[in-house]
């Protein structure tokens, strides 16, 4: 989960990245409807995740409990009710941590002495402990809170508590299987969980036969789930949200796919090399291009600001070359344009492919 909304939410890229073109209803649906299939919860970031694994996640919850971060325990130690007081109002119905403040759930903080930014901690610490879950999100991206009771299932409150062993176990096989081909660095990663744990859990599933030790380009150290197909081909053709789980662990991006990617969002303009919010565009199996992408809602457009061409990607022996690479990704444009309802995709002069593409788009 993501507030950037230049071009879309981060959580609405990776199933448009895998399934294309989708109705964005549905994901909320998925999240808020009378059987949530996902819940937004703290896994590798905050993330939108299957409720299914819930269970397993609970540790991390008893563990949040005991690892407070300074201002929380700072906030506890001078009012230690202030928690209590910010979930009991959630009780007749989910707020945001504005409504809270605003005294629409009782009395506002000001009154018992604390502010909106002292709510706001407070409930994002209850979150993270499990005593708040996330019903959802309002149009401006605020986080709708609510008791978990009034969130999750029946079916997934009454599974048993893990200890914090089977909870990793299971988030390290889940891992696995998204992954497809990893480190155990990478394994630990994926929800951010301790090496030494999840080291272990990797020895359990190995013992288990579900990984099996593997080589990839000569280089020992790697793992896959065992029994795995391994395709002759891909045929992938889509641009790639910077924190999709293929690419937002950077070093496996780099060592698997030779993608040496950074979001520039953070980086001052004048030190950006490919822009502000530039996605890589996978064709077949490689990373052969990247865009700046903009949605100018009021215009109806699809910017281009700029396109270039990922360094390297000649080199791959499948390369098409750069006028198949232009056409292929005009072609994902349209498709993507359609998809947030743009009319138009106007590419400005910027970049070593902005000249090709937009040949590509007349």
């Amino acid at each position: 989960m993501d507030s950037v909304n230049v071009f879309a939410r981060a959580h609405e890229m990776p199933l448009f990245s895998r399934c294309g073109p989708y109705e964005p209803a549905l994901l909320t649906g998925a999240v808020e409807g009378r059987s949530p299939l996902l819940h937004e919860t703290w896994a590798h970031v905050a993330s939108l995740v299957d409720i299914d694994l819930e269970p397993a996640l609970r540790f991390r919850r008893r563990d949040a409990a005991r690892e407070a971060w300074r201002s929380m325990v700072d906030l506890l130690d001078e009012n230690p009710r202030l928690v209590d007081e910010v979930v009991a109002r959630l009780a007749d119905s989910p707020a945001t941590a504005r409504q809270i403040s605003g005294g629409q759930r009782g009395n506002s903080p000001e009154s018992w002495g604390w502010n909106w930014s002292a709510s706001k901690t407070a409930l994002e610490w209850a979150w993270r402990c499990g005593r708040v879950a996330v019903a959802g999100r309002t149009a401006s991206f605020e986080k709708i809170y609510a008791l978990p009771e009034q969130v999750l299932p029946a079916r997934i409150r009454a599974r048993p508590e893990l200890t914090a062993s089977q909870g990793h176990r299971e988030l390290a096989a889940r891992a696995a299987k998204a992954l497809g081909v990893f480190t155990p660095a990478d394994l630990a990663d994926y929800f951010r969980t301790r090496r030494r744990p999840t080291d272990a859990a990797l020895a359990s599933l190995a013992d288990e036969g579900f990984v099996e030790p593997v080589r990839v380009g000569g280089d020992p150290g790697w793992w896959m789930c065992a029994g795995s197909a391994l395709p002759r081909r891909m045929a992938a053709c889509t641009l790639v949200s910077p924190f999709d789980p293929v690419i937002f662990r950077r070093e496996r991006a780099l060592r698997l796919h030779d993608l040496d990617y950074r979001i520039e969002i953070y980086v001052p303009r004048a030190r950006r090399r490919f822009g502000y919010y530039c996605l890589p565009f996978l064709l077949g199996q490689d990373f052969v291009a990247r865009v700046d992408l903009r949605a100018d809602r009021a215009a109806g457009e699809l910017e281009i600001a700029s396109a270039w061409r990922e360094p390297g990607a000649e080199s791959a022996p499948a390369f098409p070359g750069w006028s198949t690479v232009a056409a292929a990704l005009a072609g994902h444009l349209e498709e993507v344009a359609r998809w947030r309802g743009l009319g138009r995709i106007r590419v400005l002069d910027v970049g070593d492919l902005a000249e090709g593409l937009a040949r590509s788009t007349d």
